[in-house]
């Protein structure tokens, strides 16, 4: 299994241009004290802590990978968050919440890896009427004419390749108002390669044959993200509302 905890052991946001994503959490919903915010697929908890901590909300994160779920929890009582922050395994496609508890619900980066349509019903089902429902993911600004070769990796196994008014008419499939399309600009991608970069070349300086075949990896899928955001695709940021 993909060492995902080692890869992302210098940074806490998982995805390009998940600060600024944040950031428009923050400005969009503006939570009070007695908000209940829903994190789905949460990582290392970066966002969860950070809007608990900033607005005194509370927060239920959720994600699928054990160590991320246990570093998550970690920094939620390191940041002295206990009573606000909770962390749970959880799958984003079967969320264990009831209908319409949440005031907001957002996904950073993950609904291409729960699945869209499924994650994207769930946020739906999981906020009141008039809460947020905010997305960030990967769109194709520019779809290939047919498969994609072995030398483009991970990129070439995106299913399905949306655009990103094909991903706007998912997200109102759910019966969401979307208010907002912002998309994260290409300087996002190479703030998000860096410290795994940074990983690869301390992998490499070890001399070990496993951390060498890690570093090898980490070069290879920066490489590849890197032609295929030039090329074909865009990070955008959603932002929409459950009607009243």
């Amino acid at each position: 299994m993909t060492d995902y905890a080692r890869i992302y052991a210098k940074q806490e946001y998982l995805t390009p241009g998940a600060a600024e994503t944040v950031e428009l959490i923050a400005k969009a919903v503006n939570p009070g004290e007695s908000a209940l915010l829903l994190d789905v697929a949460a990582g290392k908890g970066e966002a969860a802590c950070s809007l608990a901590s900033r607005f005194a909300c509370r927060v239920l994160a959720v994600d699928l990978y054990d160590p991320f779920i246990q570093y998550a929890a970690a920094k939620a009582w390191r940041w002295n968050l206990g009573d606000l922050v909770a962390v749970l395994r959880a799958d984003g496609g079967h969320l264990p919440v009831a209908d319409a508890v949440c005031d907001a619900a957002y996904c950073i980066g993950g609904p291409s890896i729960v699945g869209p349509e499924p994650c994207l019903t769930e946020l739906a089902r999981a906020v009141k009427p008039g809460g947020h429902v905010i997305v960030s993911d990967i769109v194709w600004r520019r779809k290939p004419d047919g498969a994609l070769g072995p030398e483009w990796g991970v990129v070439a196994e995106i299913s399905p390749r949306l655009s990103r008014d094909e991903y706007t008419a998912l997200i109102a499939a759910q019966g969401l108002a979307v208010s907002r399309v912002h998309i994260h600009e290409r300087s996002a991608w190479e703030e998000y390669f860096r410290p795994m970069a940074d990983v690869a070349r301390e992998a490499r300086a070890s001399g070990d044959p496993d951390d060498l075949a890690l570093a090898q990896e980490i070069e290879r899928d920066i490489a590849v993200e890197g032609r295929a955001a030039d090329a074909f695709l865009d990070y955008v940021t959603f932002l929409a509302r459950r009607p009243d």
